[in-house]
């Protein structure tokens, strides 16, 4: 679960902001305007941007794992602000439209790119992971809701099958997860399950009866608030320094150099006399 030490912060800028969509659509500007997080990947390796869908992704992947066990399918109108109502309302019709173009033209389930992100496709299933998580998508018959689905996450095994007791997926995990935290949904024709591994580290399977995936050749990279401070402040003073070099100014390595030439300049049995003159010294 997420620590607790940014919520007096987070509750300052949600009393700036008022309501909630303004508090989402600030940090979603932020996300815009000062990560990579819209833009996509155009290599399967690149160091800039997500790829295509993975982004949407992670954020359906949150708001599940946040989402209360128990919570009522229908919300009330009458109980949200009158800021929000029209935001309510617009969200309504979309998913209207959504759902009356799905009926008027059905479409087989297609599993995307993102939806096997580092991990494997399979013809009634796929699974992606991140070094922390694994989402796992299954294909279900259509009006099919979570009574007709019998989900059972263990720490070591995973067993999906339908009331009418045809198995849609089985098998013992590869590693262990914390099965009090996996969360399950029904979303259309998909059913969706989030596990959250006991270890950081990558699988090369779902299930142990799956072919192995080659992990020298999954994408290890990490969301940068994925990284220790450490790492973070690291990576902080690279992108500092090379906005330095663009403007033909001194990085922090020479900036430190230049400190401790001027302290050595005057010092006793210093080769340097009179004023301090950087210039004067050639590195190699």
């Amino acid at each position: 679960m997420s620590s607790t030490k940014y919520d007096d912060m987070l509750f300052e800028m949600l009393k700036e902001c008022k309501t909630l969509p303004t508090f989402l659509e600030e940090i979603f500007g932020f996300l815009q305007r000062r990560t990579d997080f819209y833009r996509v990947a155009t290599e399967a390796n690149s160091p800039v941007g997500l790829p295509e869908g993975l982004a949407e992704k992670l954020v359906r992947q949150s708001f599940y794992k946040f989402k209360p066990p128990k919570t009522p399918n229908i919300c009330n109108l009458n109980e949200l602000s009158v800021a929000n109502e029209e935001i309510v309302t617009e969200t309504i019709n979309e998913i209207n439209e959504v759902t009356s173009s799905t009926k008027e033209d059905p479409q087989e389930l297609v599993f995307s790119k993102s939806d096997c992100y580092n991990g494997g496709v399979f013809d009634n299933y796929c699974w992606s992971q991140t070094i922390t998580d694994i989402d796992v998508i299954v294909k279900i018959p259509k009006n099919c809701t979570s009574r007709d689905i019998e989900v059972k996450i263990s720490p070591n095994n995973l067993h999906v099958k339908l009331k009418s007791g045809e198995v849609l997926l089985k098998g013992d995990l590869h590693k262990k997860c914390k099965a009090n935290d996996a969360v399950w949904s029904v979303d259309g024709q998909k059913l969706l399950i989030h596990l959250e591994k006991t270890q950081e580290m990558w699988w090369n399977c779902l299930t142990n009866n799956e072919p192995q995936l080659d992990v020298s050749k999954l994408d290890c990279s990490r969301p940068f608030e994925e990284l220790t401070e450490e790492a973070q402040a690291k990576i902080e003073e690279l992108q500092w320094n090379q906005q330095r070099k663009i403007l033909g100014l001194p990085t922090s390595e020479e900036l430190a150099m230049h400190e401790t030439l001027k302290k050595a300049w005057s010092a006793e049995g210093s080769p340097f006399s009179g004023p301090f003159d950087p210039t004067c010294v050639k590195f190699n």
